[in-house]
């Protein structure tokens, strides 16, 4: 199977298609939701995954707020667009909006079916879509970076294709049965409502809280760097610190990489120790007590530091 993306075998833009509806002010486009091998065979070819489970995770995590995904517009990198889920996400089966806070007509619908009922096999509708997303084609590239950013690492791609189903009238009754039939086999702690996203998290740390309270406190007396590394591909994380470190003379510079790695979960928090074992060059351009401070997010925020939104850019050369 060849590998598509779409980048690469679309139909030109303002181009109209079955695919591509408009009646009065609503439009909408169908695309095919494929999950392909990131590593091409020995043929050159990318065989398709079924290993949805992992799709379905990253919508998850992205619910609960433990790893967010992140919406850039394809042709202008910094132009981010906010998600906002409507109602309940039954496994997949979910209607989102992305859009601007700051440009309350400038968004789309999303409705998103990894398990149909109707069709048989996943898809998305984009429904509405306005001004920046008027080639929804842009709007499908930054869904597909969105997710495949979230699934780096796993092994699989999303690749979305533009589709022209037969019976394009049955969407939302497919969309409908299959919310009903995945809502039953739900477990009622997943059943959460738009708009207590917040308060489901705070329930959460509340709980773990309680919970770390309860255990017995393991301290690891390791202060080799890699031990606190989570991710698969340690080498990769510790090549990234070096680069990242590099010039770096201020308390908040030297933190940001570590508190970055750690906010998306692919290190434990490293102990002052460990960073000084492995970069002994930062002895005495920061102290334990600055070090601590800037790596621990409820002490401090990186949400206005430019240069911690440009370090995803970074760490993807090394992922």
């Amino acid at each position: 199977m060849e590998k598509r993306t779409i980048s690469g075998d679309l139909l030109s833009r303002g181009q109209e298609t079955q695919a591509q509806m408009s009646t009065g002010f609503l439009k909408m486009k169908f695309y095919k939701m494929r999950l392909v091998k990131s590593h091409p065979t020995i043929f050159g070819d990318y065989p398709r995954s079924d290993q949805w489970e992992l799709l379905l995770k990253a919508m998850k995590d992205d619910l609960h707020k433990r790893k967010l995904l992140e919406f850039r517009h394809p042709q202008d990198k910094e132009k981010v667009f906010q998600r906002h889920y409507i109602g309940n996400q039954a496994n997949g089966v979910v209607l989102m909006t992305i859009g601007q806070e700051k440009k309350p007509t400038d968004f789309a619908f999303v409705w998103i079916v990894l398990k149909s009922a109707y069709y048989g096999e996943p898809y998305l509708v984009f429904v509405k879509f306005t001004q920046s997303f008027r080639n929804p084609d842009n709007l499908a590239k930054m869904v597909e970076c969105a997710f495949n950013w979230e699934l780096q690492g796993k092994g699989v791609e999303l690749v979305l294709e533009p589709w022209a189903p037969k019976e394009n009238t049955m969407w939302a009754f497919d969309f409908n049965m299959s919310f009903i039939k995945e809502m039953k086999t739900m477990d009622p702690n997943d059943l959460v409502l738009v708009g207590y996203e917040d308060v489901l998290e705070d329930y959460q740390m509340r709980l773990a809280r309680k919970e770390e309270i309860r255990k017995p406190k393991v301290i690891k007396k390791s202060d080799d760097i890699v031990t606190y590394i989570l991710a698969d591909n340690k080498e990769a994380i510790v090549c990234f610190l070096h680069q990242a470190l590099k010039g770096q003379k201020t308390a908040k510079g030297i933190a940001r990489p570590f508190r970055f790695l750690f906010d998306h979960q692919l290190t434990e928090h490293i102990p002052f120790k460990a960073v000084m074992k492995e970069f002994p060059e930062l002895k005495g351009l920061i102290k334990e007590r600055s070090y601590n401070d800037w790596t621990n997010p409820n002490s401090t925020s990186y949400d206005n530091d430019p240069q911690y939104k440009k370090m995803k850019d970074t760490f993807k050369l090394f992922s």
